[in-house]
């Protein structure tokens, strides 16, 4: 992995790479499969381009890798597959591609010698839905919209900051200023209730100086007279 001069390396992650050297859909196909890639993502923002990396089999003696840059890449991601990019290496039209760039090793299709092989596509399979997102949000912020396209792609959640005028029907809206502006109904004002009685006590800011006794009236009846309870005796043993 390099960065060249004015690039940024602005993700490195880990994907299972297939790889195609002519179209999928070829019977039989030529095509080579590799797990547990090294992917890196380069990008120059000044020019607004971007380039990958792919190391493959990194610390065994089949280590190889390749880059490229996606000037006349064509990018594929589906949610409904959350973690596979597929990459088109001459999707789009444009002027020839270095012969350096999009070119990996590979037995023939016989399996009988090695070669460098240009590239037909590219599918990386990434470990997460995470990176997969981080990964192709990298390349819509320097490629084109009409190279990278995303299928399946949610919709943002309605937001719920909604004032009372979007609420509120049109009409409603209409009586509500009429009413405002009549000279009556300001005149009138709101109609306001009377407030609690003030000598109510709720039993708790209440002190013993603020308590005030009832004034005697001697016309009341007298209070009734308490009744008390007579001792009951009990006589053991009399006729």
């Amino acid at each position: 992995m390099a960065v060249r001069p004015g690039e940024e390396n602005v993700a490195t992650l880990f994907g299972d790479v297939h790889y195609f050297y002519g179209p999928p859909t070829a019977n039989p196909p030529h095509h080579r499969f590799d797990k547990g890639s090294y992917v890196y993502l380069f990008e120059n923002a000044e020019q607004r381009r971007a380039r990958i990396e792919i190391a493959n089999q990194p610390g065994t003696d089949d280590q190889d890798a390749f880059n490229g840059f996606l000037d006349r890449t064509y990018v594929r991601y589906s949610y409904r597959q959350q973690c596979l990019v597929s990459i088109t290496v001459e999707g789009v039209q444009g002027p020839p591609i270095d012969p350096s760039q999009w070119h990996l090793p590979t037995y023939d299709p016989r399996n009988e010698n090695k070669y460098h092989y240009k590239l037909h596509s590219v599918d990386i399979y990434f470990w997460t839905q995470t990176d997969a997102l981080q990964f192709v949000n990298g390349i819509r912020r320097v490629l084109p919209a009409g190279q990278v396209e995303v299928a399946d792609e949610p919709a943002p959640p309605p937001s719920h900051a909604h004032s009372h005028s979007q609420d509120v029907n049109p009409l409603v809206q209409k009586l509500e200023k009429a009413a405002i502006s009549d000279p009556r109904i300001q005149q009138q004002g709101i109609p306001s209730f009377a407030p609690p009685p003030t000598t109510a006590s709720s039993g708790q800011n209440d002190s013993p100086q603020s308590f005030v006794p009832m004034a005697y009236n001697p016309a009341a009846p007298p209070e009734a007279e308490k009744y008390q309870h007579r001792e009951a005796s009990c006589r053991m043993g009399r006729d």
